[in-house]
């Protein structure tokens, strides 16, 4: 990963600014990974933002294109990354999949939403990771 400190820090302040990140010590927030912390960080606020959604998309894309070239498919896993990997796609201006925890009781029972073919290179986008099962989970789906 290619770390960028101005970039950290600007997105920093950004999430400071729009209130995206909660400190409770005294009752820590539960993740869904499981893990109790005195901080939670919303990211799904970032979309209520344009200003700052858009210099997320950009600095996302920057990244993807710095590490990975361009790749086929942008994913997004579900629900959190959903919006932010639409906008790095469209940034980007390539396809769009999103990736459910698993897949679908109903319906054709989807774990992978939109179209996606063998062999072609995905770049799975994350909101927020802790222990990174779900987006290796993604990954494998």
């Amino acid at each position: 990963m290619v770390y960028n400190s101005k970039t950290a820090e600007k997105t920093a302040e950004l999430l400071l600014q729009i209130k995206a990140i909660k400190l409770n010590p005294s009752i820590p927030f539960l993740w869904a990974s499981g893990w109790k912390s005195p901080i939670y960080c919303d990211n799904r606020i970032i979309l209520s933002f344009p200003a700052i959604r858009n210099y997320i998309k950009e600095e996302f894309s920057k990244q993807i294109e710095a590490i990975y070239g361009k790749p086929d498919v942008i994913a997004g896993v579900a629900t959190g990354a959903i919006g932010i990997g639409m906008l790095v796609a469209e940034e980007l201006g390539l396809p769009f999949v999103y990736v459910r925890p698993e897949p679908k009781k109903h319906g054709r029972k989807n774990q992978v939403e939109g179209f996606l073919q063998k062999g072609q290179t995905v770049v799975v986008v994350e909101d927020l990771i802790s222990t990174g099962n779900s987006s290796l989970q993604a990954v494998e789906a």
